[in-house]
C-alpha cells in the first residue's frame, strides 16, 4: 500500500471517529440530560464541602480543604453514582431505540463505535469538574466582600489554593478513566439501562471497598495489593502534591484492558446479528 493511500485511510478513520465523537458529547452538552447530572453533582460537592469546612472550622489542623473532602466516604458514594448516570446509556440506550443495529452495520469499525463513546463520555465527566476551579476565586471575593462590608475577618476562615486542587483533579481524571469504561463495559452487555447501572455499580463500590480491606482485616500477606488499589491513599498523596506513577500505570492498564473487553462484547453483538 503506497503512502498516500495509507494517509488517506488514517485521515478518514480519524475523520469518523470525530463524527461519532461529537454525535455522542453533542448528546449530553444539548439535551437537558447532561446539564442535570452537572447541577446535581454541583449540588453534592457544595454540600459535602460544607460539611468538610464545618469539620476543618472546629478542628485545627494543617491539612487543605481537598484532602478532607475527597477523603470523605460520602464524597466517594456520590462520586461513584456519577459514572452509572453517564454510562447506561451508551449501548443499552441505543438498543432500546433501535439505532445501535443501524450504528453496526454501517461501515464503521468497532473500535472506532467504542472510542467515539468513551472519549465523548470522558469529555464530560471531565467538564463537570471544571467549576472546582472557581472555587479559590470564589472563596477570595466572598472574604473580601465580608472584610470591606463588616470590617471584620470571618472567623475560622477556610484558605482555597488552586495549587491544592491539582492533584486531586489528577487523581479523579486517572480514576474517572476507568470508571467510565467499566460503566460502558456494563451498558454493552444489557439492553436495560437500569441493568447497567446497578451492575456498574455494584462493581465500581466493590472496587472502592476492596482498597479499605486492610482497614476492616489490619494487614496480612496481601496486604501491599490492597494499599496498591486504595483510592483513599492515592488521594492522600495526590491532595499532599505527591504524584506517584503508580496509579497512573493502574488504571491506565485497567481502562485499555476494559474497553478492550468492551470492544470484543461489541463485535459478540456485531456478528450475531
Amino acid at each position: 500500500m503506497s503512502e498516500e493511500k495509507k494517509i488517506k485511510r488514517r485521515t478518514s478513520y480519524f475523520a469518523t471517529l470525530r463524527t461519532l465523537y461529537a454525535k455522542e458529547l453533542k448528546s449530553y452538552l444539548c439535551t437537558p440530560f447532561g446539564w442535570v447530572i452537572m447541577g446535581c453533582t454541583m449540588f453534592l460537592l457544595g454540600y459535602c464541602l460544607q460539611s468538610v469546612i464545618e469539620i476543618m472550622t472546629k478542628a485545627a489542623t494543617g491539612e487543605s480543604v481537598t484532602y478532607y473532602l475527597l477523603s470523605n466516604i460520602h464524597f466517594w458514594f456520590y462520586f461513584i453514582f456519577i459514572f452509572p448516570l453517564i454510562t447506561m446509556r451508551s449501548f443499552a440506550e441505543e438498543e432500546r431505540q433501535g439505532t445501535l443495529e443501524g450504528l453496526l452495520t454501517a461501515p464503521v469499525s468497532t473500535m472506532q463505535i467504542v472510542l467515539g463513546k468513551y472519549l465523548a463520555t470522558y469529555t464530560f465527566y471531565l467538564l463537570l469538574w471544571v467549576p472546582l476551579l472557581l472555587y479559590p476565586w470564589m472563596s477570595r471575593v466572598a472574604n473580601m466582600y465580608t472584610e470591606l462590608r463588616y470590617g471584620i475577618v470571618p472567623e475560622g476562615e477556610i484558605t482555597y489554593l488552586l495549587a491544592d486542587w491539582y492533584g486531586p483533579l489528577c487523581i479523579l481524571a486517572l480514576s474517572g478513566a476507568f470508571f467510565i469504561a467499566l460503566g460502558l463495559l456494563c451498558s454493552a452487555m444489557t439492553r436495560s439501562q437500569i441493568i447497567a447501572g446497578i451492575l456498574s455499580t455494584s462493581l465500581m463500590i466493590s472496587y472502592y471497598f476492596m482498597g479499605r480491606i486492610t482497614e476492616l482485616w489490619g494487614e496480612f500477606r496481601a496486604a501491599p495489593a490492597f494499599h496498591y488499589i486504595s483510592c483513599t491513599e492515592q488521594v492522600s498523596s495526590f491532595s499532599r502534591g505527591l504524584l506517584d506513577t503508580r496509579p497512573l500505570v493502574l488504571y491506565l492498564s485497567l481502562t485499555i484492558l476494559t474497553l478492550a473487553l468492551v470492544k470484543r462484547v461489541v463485535d459478540y453483538r456485531r456478528w450475531t446479528r
